[in-house]
């Protein structure tokens, strides 16, 4: 009697064990569907959020862009309209729906100051901030928490410091001067000699015409003067220059800009013209004292009014609808020409200076005219280094910024 009763309360004491035990499992097995669900979740709000702030980062530096070349205010939000709507359209972003967020375009003119109460448009310096708040997602499970998706991002662009690492220089260096202009001897407006016809000119020494050896072959110097430079300068260090005149290379790479291609294997495909390519008449000249005769009074501020006038109509005169902005506008080493001693020399670079390409360049030794330029202060470039200090003058990139008000760029 007493063995039966002791098997009958451990049978009962085994039933009561599986029982908590298919509590726990069951608790267990939920908290891990739980949390596979969570993750799903979580995995989905990160994959989305990546793509958010992409298309935001674009956003900023296209609005950006579009303020640096001349355009308003309006013309800029109109931009991050545009880039967003194209991130919505674009494959594999079936889900991305800007219609339900809150979108936040606004001005400064230091990327540290947003808003900025003092704001002009009519100040070089000018920065963009976007903002993409109350961004909802599909929820798979979250909702079964009560946990509902939202992202937000933002970011910030505008125009760097001046860069001391170039990258898409052409082989052209100027001679620094004493004169007490904007940049090393150079005063913004005014028309030089970028590149020389007669090497008793240059005060490179005898032999150089102003171009800078990237490389041998008349292929590399035609494709250089195009644009198609791939290495660097770093104000640092020295260039080499390269003696003789090469002329047709050098004007038919330069006139690529112009959409003029007239041999050397240069196309418009690799090398797309300026969005404005009008000339003045008459054109620059030089004397045989070495003066520059202008009289034309043509020149970057109006090449910016066309350009502008482009934008708003490519079947315009002088207009290129398969035109680059600023395809005209070149970056130059200004350089320590005290050494010059004649024929391949080496100099110092002094800083980088920005000219725009006032007129298509010689392609032949007939008429011995030389490759002139209007200095600007500024220019943008496609590749390079800023350097520690705030400059207006010189090439500059359009970059990102971190946020002041958020975590974005």
């Amino acid at each position: 009697m007493c063995s039966h009763k002791m098997l009958r309360h451990h049978s009962h004491s085994i039933r009561r064990q599986q029982g908590l035990v298919l509590v726990l499992v069951t608790a267990a097995l939920l908290a891990l569907a739980g949390m596979m669900a969570l993750a799903i979740d979580v995995n989905h709000a990160l994959l989305n959020k990546s793509r958010l702030q992409n298309g935001v980062d674009s956003a900023a530096l296209a609005a950006a862009i579009v303020l640096d070349n001349g355009g308003t205010d309006a013309d800029a939000q109109a931009m991050v309209t545009d880039t967003l709507n194209q991130l919505a359209l674009s494959a594999g972003n079936d889900e991305i729906d800007f219609s339900g967020a809150t979108v936040s375009v606004t001005f400064s003119n230091d990327p540290e100051t947003f808003p900025d109460p003092g704001y002009s448009a009519a100040d070089d310096n000018r920065f963009v901030r976007v903002a993409v708040t109350n961004y909802s997602l599909d929820d798979f499970f979250a909702s079964i928490f009560g946990v509902t998706k939202s992202l937000s991002a933002s970011a910030v662009a505008g125009p760097s410091s001046a860069n001391t690492n170039v990258c898409n220089l052409v082989p052209v260096a100027v001679c620094a001067g004493e004169d007490s202009g904007t940049g090393d001897g150079y005063n913004t407006g005014e028309i030089y000699a970028l590149k020389l016809a007669d090497q008793t000119q240059s005060s490179m020494g005898s032999g150089n015409y102003q171009l800078l050896d990237f490389g041998s072959g008349a292929d590399t110097v035609r494709d250089a003067m195009a644009g198609g430079f791939e290495g660097c300068v770093d104000t640092l260090e020295t260039v080499k220059t390269k003696p003789g005149g090469t002329v047709g290379p050098v004007g038919q790479g330069l006139n690529t800009r112009f959409g003029v291609y007239g041999g050397g294997g240069v196309s418009a495909a690799d090398y797309p013209p300026d969005i404005y390519v009008k000339e003045p008449d008459p054109p620059a000249t030089m004397d045989d004292d070495g003066n520059i005769v202008y009289t034309a009074g043509w020149g970057y501020s109006d090449y910016e009014a066309g350009a502008t006038a482009c934008d708003a109509d490519s079947s315009g005169e002088n207009c290129r609808a398969d035109g680059e902005h600023d395809r005209r506008i070149i970056p130059v080493p200004i350089v320590d020409c005290s050494t010059a001693s004649g024929g391949t020399t080496e100099f110092s670079i002094v800083s980088l200076g920005c000219f725009f390409l006032l007129q298509q360049a010689p392609t032949s030794n007939a008429g011995d005219q030389v490759v002139f330029g209007e200095f600007i202060e500024d220019c943008t470039i496609k590749n390079g280094t800023s350097g520690n200090s705030s400059s207006d003058e010189g090439p500059y990139r359009i970059v990102l910024y971190k946020d002041p008000l958020g975590e974005g760029s």
